[in-house]
């Protein structure tokens, strides 16, 4: 990751020119707001926190880039643990608070296209980790963390007028680990263990390029 961002931030900045009637981006920014109903924490179906992230993306050679993001993670808005009541109609809700970093490097192989456009294939990386910590006493939280290993394909389409659309998908490895402070957290233990699995990763996200 500390190497990819020194690729990214030491390599000279090239503006985006015409290459046949095509411009040349060199660099995109996007995200995914659909991300905050959900992610990257859930208890089975329920999502337990939202997200909220930047992507960017800078091109390295003709047919590669490298893609870095960072995200908050705080409540969801499909479901705001935040404003939980207890039975006497007392906020009681939960605090949350995390954060995402993730890593891609993109190899293109469209033969008509070069980077960052068409179909790429490459190594996805992301580690996050959040704290769910009860209002009424904050000794009392559940902290989970999740790291996820991915092989990906995917396809980004940028527009002449540089809107970005980024869909992918895969096959990887994802690990997730909890961490409970206080009693009140024990009914929930054996919904959220320890695991390890293989993980088929699918997202999409839409910015703007240049």
């Amino acid at each position: 990751m500390i190497i990819g961002l020194a690729v990214l931030f030491l390599a000279p900045p090239v503006p985006a020119q015409d290459k046949g009637g095509q411009k040349d981006f060199k660099f995109t920014i996007k995200t995914n707001p659909l991300s905050a109903l959900g992610g990257p924490f859930w208890l089975v179906v329920v999502p337990l926190t939202g997200e909220y992230k930047v992507l960017f993306e800078a091109k390295v050679s003709e047919k590669t880039s490298m893609q870095v993001g960072a995200g908050y993670i705080g409540p969801s808005v499909l479901l705001n643990l935040d404003d939980l009541t207890n039975e006497e109609g007392e906020v009681s809700g939960i605090r949350t608070l995390g954060f995402r970093v993730q890593g891609m490097y993109k190899f293109f192989i469209s033969r008509d296209l070069s980077a960052p456009e068409g179909f790429y294939l490459g190594p996805h990386v992301s580690y996050a980790t959040a704290k769910l910590k009860n209002k009424a006493d904050e000794s009392k939280y559940i902290k989970g963390t999740k790291l996820n290993i991915n092989a990906v394909f995917g396809y980004q389409l940028i527009t002449s007028g540089g809107f970005t659309l980024d869909i992918f998908t895969g096959m990887g490895f994802v690990s997730r680990k909890w961490e409970f402070a206080g009693t009140d957290w024990n009914t929930d233990q054996n919904a959220l263990k320890d695991r390890a699995s293989i993980n088929v990763p699918f997202g999409f996200t839409f910015g703007y390029a240049f």
